[in-house]
């Protein structure tokens, strides 16, 4: 458990950084209290334990240790069945360990990767324009009292969320992630959880140091901010999305020089990939999902566009369906 005091020092701090960002003031135990306090806990707490990810009638158990410290962010999550893997995380990179591959993935940290219970986005001001927010009921989750809250779209071009809180700290203990008929189609869930506790340097190290495996690095040809010309554009966007990234990188896996630029409405989050492709090259065409992820791909001017994210089906294709070169 949180010591007392560190829980306090919490609050206050979440009141602070709701001033700051809010003209208006932000009632303690509000809705957008909450998404502060449960946005700050995830990224500034100490802990450890179990959570559950189940998707698609499948279900995967990881184990994860997560240290701020000075300032800097440090987590590791290790898979308890299935394939063996590890994925260590600081700020600035993700390296993926795969043991039965013999190979390791090292990419750059995205600033729209959010994973949980990391979930919500650094910036909530922009949400309301696309989203509700309501406190629903208390519940009990891996042993700790939980505050909910639901998240719902103002349209059906994005998902929406219910969540549950340590009532103490605030942080994630529990998220369902619901289709536009309000059908869970994703959750974690914590089933052991120790918070506010000391983590040691060796248990944010993975079980193998990558000796004698394929270490593939993603390699970053060009990046620009979101305000610089990327060569390629989506012409129609949903309402509250924007362009928040676009780098030219080579895949890790493969040497082919890739756009991918990121649009994003502060929470919803949708990647379009463009890579040159001759004639032969098969490029599927429609949609695919899995989970709650909806991919889908075509060719335009001698290249294949693909577009992928955690949203619906409509709106893959809608930003698909105009994607243009400049």
């Amino acid at each position: 458990m949180i010591a007392a005091s560190g829980s306090s020092a919490s609050r206050r701090l979440v009141a602070l950084l709701l001033a700051s960002c809010a003209p208006a003031v932000v009632a303690e135990d509000s809705a957008h209290y909450w998404l502060m306090k449960i946005n700050q806990a995830a990224r500034t707490l100490n802990y450890e334990g179990v959570f559950v990810y189940e998707r698609d009638k499948q279900i995967d158990v990881m184990r994860i240790v997560h240290r701020y410290s000075d300032g800097r962010r440090q987590e590791r999550l290790v898979s308890m069945n299935g394939a063996p893997r590890e994925i260590i995380r600081n700020d600035r990179e993700v390296i993926c360990f795969l043991p039965d591959e013999k190979s390791v993935l090292v990419e750059h940290r995205k600033v729209d990767n959010k994973t949980f219970p990391a979930l919500l986005p650094e910036q909530l001001q922009a949400l309301d324009a696309n989203y509700n927010f309501q406190l629903g009921k208390q519940a009990r989750i891996a042993g700790r009292s939980a505050q909910s809250l639901q998240i719902k779209p103002r349209d059906k071009l994005r998902y929406g969320y219910q969540l549950w809180a340590d009532r103490d700290t605030g942080l994630l203990l529990k998220a369902d992630l619901l289709d536009t008929d309000g059908q869970v189609i994703e959750q974690f869930m914590f089933t052991q959880l120790a918070i506010g506790v000391s983590i040691a340097d060796r248990a944010l190290e993975p079980e193998t140091g990558g000796e004698g495996y394929a270490w593939h690095r993603e390699e970053t040809v060009g990046e620009g901010k979101a305000n610089a010309l990327p060569r390629w554009k989506v012409a129609e966007l949903p309402k509250g999305y924007r362009l928040t990234s676009h780098i030219a990188r080579q895949i890790p896996t493969r040497r082919v020089p890739v756009e991918h630029l990121v649009y994003s409405d502060g929470l919803a989050a949708v990647s379009v990939f463009v890579e040159k492709s001759d004639k032969s090259t098969v490029v599927g065409s429609g949609v695919s999902k899995m989970g709650a992820v909806h991919a889908y791909s075509r060719r335009v001017d001698g290249h294949k566009v693909t577009v992928v994210g955690e949203v619906p089906a409509e709106t893959v294709t809608l930003l698909g369906n105009s994607v243009a070169s400049r």
